[in-house]
């Protein structure tokens, strides 16, 4: 059910029912050629709408949030950052505003990694007021990954515009990918890389972080699946031992 869909009754009526809200979560970045700016928000809202079909009246979609963290990226024609403490905050009320309608979690379906130091701030935050903040960014997938994956990782824990990001657009948002655009891309990235800030314009003059020329429609939807099942999983369990639902809070309609 997406909230921003409803009307004021349909609306009232399905707060009233949810357990849950999802909040897709992406950014405005390049990921090269052949993937629109708007990758991460198509992902984002694409898997969350999955979710949304399994669970059903439980959950309710809130829009999908497109502006975040883009540091790394600054520079690189199209990139947006609103900066951490900004997303940090707007991920803190938009959950405070759900709460108030008794709906005690909201999960975050994450699909730029950047975001995760916001998110992790927000839900700690959160958690003193009695607010859960759940966070998914394709949770279960790595086994998935390392049996699929032909292509050489361009730097371990990265995932840019790669095979892997380019399968579940491949899957989820087929129509904005243009794979004859698509091209190889290891820049070599400095010896400290790990263990200090580094915006990627200081080595890279294209954001694309591996070969996403062997990504497949074929290795895409088996990725959303894995992390369709984990996810969902996940959230059930956290539904079923009473998570979610506070209906003792003042309903603001």
């Amino acid at each position: 059910m997406k909230l921003h869909e409803f009307n004021e009754q349909q609306a009232k009526q399905a707060l009233a029912r949810a357990q849950i809200a999802l909040l897709p979560l992406g950014a405005v970045e390049p990921h090269g050629d052949h993937l629109p700016l708007d990758t991460d928000n198509l992902l984002a809202e694409r898997f969350c709408a999955l979710l949304e079909q399994q669970l059903g009246e439980a959950a309710i979609s809130l829009p999908a949030v497109p502006y975040s963290q883009v540091w790394s990226l600054r520079g690189h024609a199209g990139a947006i950052d609103i900066g951490h403490d900004l997303l940090v905050q707007l991920l803190v009320a938009l959950a405070r505003n759900m709460a108030s309608y008794g709906i005690a979690t909201t999960a975050v379906i994450n699909a730029h990694y950047g975001n995760f130091d916001a998110i992790k701030a927000a839900a700690r935050m959160l958690k003193e007021e009695g607010i859960t903040l759940l966070s998914y960014s394709w949770a279960g997938i790595d086994a998935c990954v390392s049996q699929l994956r032909t292509s050489a990782v361009a730097y371990p824990g990265y995932m840019h515009a790669d095979e892997i990001e380019t399968s579940l657009m491949l899957a989820l948002a087929p129509e904005y990918v243009d794979m004859a655009q698509a091209r190889a891309h290891y820049p070599r990235f400095p010896a400290n890389f790990r263990y200090r800030p580094v915006r990627w314009t200081e080595f890279s003059d294209y954001a694309v972080l591996g070969d996403p020329r062997c990504a497949s429609q074929e290795k895409g939807q088996a990725f959303v699946q894995q992390a369709l099942e984990a996810t969902l999983a996940s959230i059930r369990l956290h539904l079923a031992e009473g998570g979610g639902d506070d209906r003792s809070a003042s309903h603001q309609y």
